[in-house]
């Protein structure tokens, strides 16, 4: 209701208008009428007092003909009607009237006349008058507001006449901007418009349309080449992440083949040992049944050693990817189990520590991975430092904690700990500390990504007092309930 320009406009008008005119109206034919109504009371009540001391003295002379002329000066104020002069006994002395045709509305006026000797009561004078000029004047009032409306009507007709191209223009326009979508082009069309402000508007309007179906069509265009950079820039980096993960298992798979070296070398020591026991024994004709048995069985016991050993590996280099609940501590357990060797060969021990009973969600193999980059990092820091003669014993401390719904594992060594001035950059691909015939750099960019992206979780570093300290948080798994 109201919308358009021209209904407010005429609304608006017509309500102010309305909201001037109507109260002057009322104001002046209810106030207005009772002033004039008193004044005229106060005139002829001021007249007949004036005249009473002259109709008395008539009266008290019998002066019939002088009270007449007295009484009739009455009617030259055009208002009053009757003039009645009655005793107090209910004689009439004088009466008149010129009253003619149709009777008209009237008002009373009754005044007591004293005889000017004894100041006795003598006659009753009784006028009735009509307020017709007053009624002419309310007349006369109700014609101007008749004429101010006439003229308020012809200013508002030359005003619509005027404003109805620029109101009708407006309104046009604004309908065709309510049906601008960025899917549709408007065409560019003529708004019908007198004033300059209107053409102006219309103009811009034009202009701001036409560039908006401009800048969309570019907008597209935009978006469609931004999108093939994107999807040509997510498989570039597919690719690389396909070739980063294919070079940490190529590392991964040398430093396996390192650990089964380590693992096999005390076992092959013994078979080759116990063998060439039998073979010398053998050849002297002293070998007896219960050595070769007892030498068998050291052979048979380290030959199963070794077949467990590439079981451990195997399951360990599974990649199946597998989603499941599993207990950290024995992932740890496992991973020392694979590099115990190692470890023992370059005199590192290691320690778990345990604080709470944590359990996680996720593939337990990438999990293993993490660790293992971990702690070869720390083996080879513990190696730098035993190399330069700085320590004499190497140690790896891994601690699970809980803390908020979160598990915690810390793993913490003796290395020496990072410089200070490369600590940001050790978790981007392709850096390293390490000789370049040492390290590949990807390794703990893979060990953050698998921590973030796979476990949800954070990978982060600092320096502690004998060397560094890399932490892992990750969301905890509740456990079931039986």
């Amino acid at each position: 209701m109201f919308k358009t320009l021209i209904s407010k406009f005429t609304v608006l008008f017509w309500l102010l208008f309305v909201v001037v005119i109507i109260p002057i109206y009322f104001y002046a034919n209810f106030h207005f009428s009772a002033v004039l109504q008193t004044s005229e009371k106060e005139k002829i009540t001021l007249t007949f007092n004036t005249l009473k001391p002259m109709i008395a003295l008539n009266l008290s002379f019998n002066q019939q003909e002088f009270l007449e002329e007295t009484l009739n000066s009455f009617f030259e104020h055009h208002d009053i009607q009757t003039i009645q002069l009655n005793s107090i006994h209910g004689e009439t002395f004088f009466f008149k009237s010129k009253q003619n045709g149709t009777p008209k509305k009237s008002f009373l006026y009754e005044s007591t006349i004293l005889d000017p000797f004894s100041n006795a009561e003598v006659a009753t004078a009784t006028v009735t008058y009509t307020n017709e000029h007053l009624e002419h004047l309310m007349s006369n009032i109700l014609l101007l507001l008749f004429l101010i409306f006439g003229f308020a009507l012809i200013i508002f007709l030359l005003g619509f006449y005027y404003l109805h191209d620029d109101l009708k223009g407006l309104r046009l326009l604004s309908e065709r901007l309510k049906q601008y979508t960025v899917t549709k082009d408007l065409e560019v069309t003529d708004i019908p418009g007198k004033s300059l402000e209107v053409r102006t508007i219309a103009t811009v309007a034009n202009q701001m349309v036409s560039n908006l179906s401009n800048y969309v069509r570019q907008l597209k265009l935009f978006n469609q080449e931004l999108e093939q950079r994107v999807e040509d820039a997510v498989i570039k980096q597919r690719d690389q992440e396909r070739l980063m993960i294919h070079q940490s298992r190529q590392a991964a798979m040398g430093e396996m083949l390192e650990s089964i070296a380590h693992q096999w070398r005390q076992p092959l020591n013994n078979i080759g040992l116990a063998a060439s026991n039998i073979e010398t024994k053998y050849a002297f004709g002293s070998l007896n049944d219960k050595e070769f048995d007892d030498k068998m069985q050291i052979i048979s016991a380290n030959i199963n050693y070794m077949s467990d050993t590439i079981d451990d590996f195997r399951n360990f280099l599974n990649p199946d990817g597998v989603m499941h609940t599993f207990i950290p501590e024995q992932s740890i357990q496992d991973i020392f189990m694979i590099l115990d060797a190692q470890l023992q060969n370059n005199n590192i021990a290691h320690t778990i520590k345990s604080s709470c009973h944590l359990q996680l969600h996720g593939t337990e193999n990438e999990f293993k991975q993490v660790l293992l980059i971990l702690i070869n990092n720390a083996k080879d820091a513990i190696k730098g430092q035993m190399s330069q003669k700085r320590i004499d014993k190497g140690a790896i401390t891994i601690s699970l904690s809980c803390m908020e719904g979160h598990g915690i594992i810390e793993v913490s060594d003796n290395g020496g700990g990072i410089d200070e001035k490369i600590l940001h950059s050790i978790f981007e691909p392709y850096f390293t500390t390490k000789f370049q015939n040492k390290g590949t750099g990807i390794g703990l960019y893979m060990a953050r990504n698998i921590i973030e992206k796979r476990m949800e979780g954070s990978l982060t570093m600092k320096n502690i007092k004998s060397g560094s300290c890399f932490t892992i948080k990750l969301p905890m798994q509740e456990e079931e309930s039986s």
